[in-house]
Parts: structure tokens; sequence; C-alpha cells
């Protein structure tokens, strides 16, 4: 009697027919997009103070929650309407082995060895691109990857799939313009539904690497031709990558021209999107200050609200650095106007920081005024403390209004045991020399009896001399 868990010969040679050849095939083929499944880069979350700074990202906008056009899921529509083929994937993977043992018997028959009866005829589907068989009729190939002939009416499928979408990828690297053309002709009219999709957005933005001019408009057109589409494809974790690509790649006055007023009335929910936001700083750094100078506009309109937010005071802080002349101006003004409100955000902080980093006399002293007379109470709190510091630092004409400010407190022994505050005065006593240097320690040393506590040891351990 056979024992529980043994097979039989029978059973045994059963399970063997019954493995996908797929998964001896293509294991070893291509590697030109994630596999399993796309995410968002871990660079597309702040996660740390430093992370607002200008050296690590620059993005806000104000939005209303629910009511807005953009925050609702954007392609419920384009979904239903597109998933009937999604049963078919299977039709994919048999063509990607069908492919496999074409090529496999190319290289068999070419040395006289393969009989010709043990493989079933395979004729080819015609597209749109028109009689690419007479193109490529006697062309050598990649014998690693299959033929774009052998493609034809499946493009669309492998596009969905990973291993398809590999393949389309190399076909598009390797080919000439004809094979762009068979697979822009297929994909062209499922370009939103890709530009989504966690496989076929490689496509899509490999595509945009290759394709004309003329196929590049007729993508801009589709995807502008309806209000806030473009947008919230830009908000979508797989869009955004496209329509960064397709910033990238447009060079037209049409063309740019489409995009930026496609982009204009969402951009609030673009700069404080964790996904939109890099589509605004990415039409900052390649589009010219002229082309984006409805970012400008819309940044200075609504400075709070993009200061306030976490994305959003990024894309402020671009702002600034990518604009001149008058923009830059009237940018620098708003944020002055509002620096004390400010200073004292988790977020709009950072902004200010940013102003005073730039060492601009005329937009630091405004920075100056409106802070003056509020430095004991800023000190005190966590976020503006890091402002008075780089007040500090960087400003030397205000050195002599903090300290005075400092010193001026009935309680400067609770000041030094503040668990912000201690920190100011820890800056004060780095940067500052001679006689306000000698007021600053005379101060301090009156209380050596609270060298152990934690806030004011770091102060008694300097050299207080």
């Amino acid at each position: 009697m056979m024992k529980r868990g043994e097979l039989g010969e029978e059973e045994e040679e059963a399970s063997c027919l019954s493995r996908s050849p797929l998964q001896n095939s293509w294991n070893h083929h291509h590697s030109l997009c994630p596999g399993g499944s796309s995410s968002s880069s871990s660079r597309f979350s702040l996660r740390s103070p430093s992370d607002y700074s200008l050296s690590s990202y620059f993005s806000n906008g104000q939005c209303n929650g629910s009511s807005s056009p953009f925050t609702s899921h954007p392609f419920d529509e384009i979904t239903t309407r597109t998933t009937k083929y999604d049963h078919d994937l299977s039709l994919c993977e048999s063509l990607l082995h069908r492919l496999n043992i074409r090529e496999e018997y190319k290289s068999v028959h070419h040395q006289g060895t393969f009989n010709h009866h043990s493989v079933q005829s395979y004729s080819h589907q015609k597209s749109c691109a028109g009689s690419l068989s007479d193109h490529h009729q006697g062309s050598r190939r990649n014998k690693n990857h299959p033929s774009i002939l052998d493609s034809q009416g499946y493009i669309y499928l492998m596009a969905k799939d990973q291993h398809g979408c590999r393949s389309l990828q190399k076909i598009l690297e390797d080919g000439a313009s004809l094979d762009t053309m068979a697979i822009f002709n297929e994909v062209f009219p499922h370009v939103v539904e890709l530009m989504i999709h966690p496989f076929g957005n490689y496509l899509m933005q490999k595509l945009l690497d290759v394709c004309n001019e003329e196929q590049r408009t007729m993508i801009i057109l589709l995807v502008t031709s309806e209000p806030g589409l473009l947008v919230r494809i830009a908000l979508n974790a797989h869009g955004t990558r496209v329509v960064q690509r397709l910033v990238e790649s447009i060079k037209t006055k049409n063309q740019i021209y489409l995009l930026t007023s496609a982009l204009r009335p969402g951009f609030l929910n673009l700069a404080k999107d964790v996904n939109g936001n890099h589509v605004v700083q990415r039409c900052l750094q390649c589009l010219t200050t002229q082309d984006n100078e409805f970012i400008f506009e819309d940044a200075a309109r609504f400075c709070i609200d993009i200061a306030t937010h976490q994305h959003g005071c990024c894309v402020l802080q671009k702002c600034v650095a990518c604009s001149t002349g008058q923009q830059r101006e009237k940018l620098i003004i708003e944020i002055s106007r509002n620096s004390l409100f400010l200073a004292q955000h988790p977020y709009g902080n950072y902004a200010v920081q940013f102003i005073i980093e730039m060492r601009d006399f005329k937009a630091t002293a405004m920075v100056l005024a409106r802070l003056k007379g509020h430095y004991v109470e800023l000190s005190m709190q966590k976020f503006s403390s890091h402002l008075v510091e780089k007040c500090l630092t960087h400003c030397p004409e205000s050195r002599p209004q903090i300290v005075l400010e400092l010193i001026s407190v009935p309680r400067f022994d609770l000041l030094i045991q503040d668990p912000f505050a201690n920190f100011v005065i820890q800056a004060a006593l780095s940067v500052t020399k001679g006689s306000l240097h000698a007021i600053l320690v005379e101060l301090i040393r009156p209380h050596s009896d609270l060298r152990k506590n934690p806030y004011c040891k770091r102060i008694f351990s300097r050299n207080m001399s």
C-alpha cells in the first residue's frame, strides 16, 4: 500500500504536466520596472523637520476636503469601463509563452535539427500601424526579446501585465520608429487608464521618452481634453510619475501652454498633495520662469495656505528660489508680512527660516521688523525658537536686539531652565562677543545652583570666560 503523501508514477507525471511553462520560461526575463506592485517612493513623504528645508524638497493650497473637485476618486468610470479584459490576463501570459517557444523554434531550426511538425503554425494579427511585416521581414532582431509583430493585438493587455510591460519597454528601447508607432496606436485609446496603472505607467513614461512631437502632442491633447483630468492624474500615486515625465519631455510652446493651462486650476490641490506637489516642483525645475508665472502668482496669492501645509511649505520655498524680479519680491513680501504668525507654526517657520538664510538684506530687514519685541515669547516655543537661533547666527545686526530682549525679563532663571529657550541662550553665548557676551555671562553665573538641571547643564558646560 502506498504511504500517505507519496505519489504514484502516473500521478507524479500528471502533476508535472500541470505546471505552467511560464514558471520556467520567463523567470529570467526583463528588469525594466519594479516587480510585484508599484508604490510611491519614500521621497514622496517628509518625515523629519530637516526634510522641509529647500535642500531636501520643495510643496500647498487650500483644500476644502470632499468639496474639492480633485479630492474624489478620479477614475471610477474609467476603471469600470476598462476592466472587461482583466480576466484575459492569462491570454497575455499564454502569448508570452508562445513567443518564447517561437524564438526557440527559430534558433533550433537554424541549426537544421528541429522537427517542423512539433510546433503548430502561428499567425500574426495586424495592427493599425500598417504593414509592419514587410518592414521587419529579413531584418535582424534581438532574439532575447519578442518581435512587435508577434505582440500586435495584445499590446494593451501586455501593458497591464508585469512581464508584458517589461517586454514592451525593451522593444521601445531597441526598436525602430515603426515599433513605437505600433505600440502607440494600440495604447493611445487607453492612455489615461495606463497612466494610473501600477505597470502601465512605466510603459507610458518610456513611450513619452521615445515618441515624436506629434505623438506627444496627441497625448497632451487627450489628457487635457476634460477639465481637471490632468490634475487628477497628477494626484495619483502612479500618474504623478507620468505627468512629471511629461513635464520633462515637452518642448513646443503649444505643448507647454496646454499643460500649464490644465494644471493651473488645481494648483492648490497639487501643492498640498503628497503626489501632486512633485509635479509643481518639476514644473519649477524644467520650465522657464515665464512659463511658471501661474505658479508664482498663485503661490503669493495663497501664501499662508501653502506655507502652513506639510508639503506646501516645500513648494513655497522652491517658488522663492526659482522666481526672479517682481515675482520673488511679491513672494518675500507675503512671507515677511506674516512672519510672526508663520514663525510659530510647525511648517510655516521653515518658510521664514528660508528667507533669513537667503541673506538678502531687504528681505531680512522686513522679517526682523515683524519679530522685534517678540523674541522672548518666540524663544520659549518649540518651532519659533529655531527661528530665533537662525536670526542670531545669520543676522549679526539682530544680535544686540535679541540679547537685550532676553536679558530684560524679570526672571532670567526661568529662561535658562526653559526646554526651548535654553538653546537660544546657548546660541547667544556662541555668537556674541565683547560687552554683549560679558552681560550674558554675568546674568548666568549667579544661577550656578541650577548646574544639574537637565536644560541648564549645557549652558554651564560652556566656557563662560
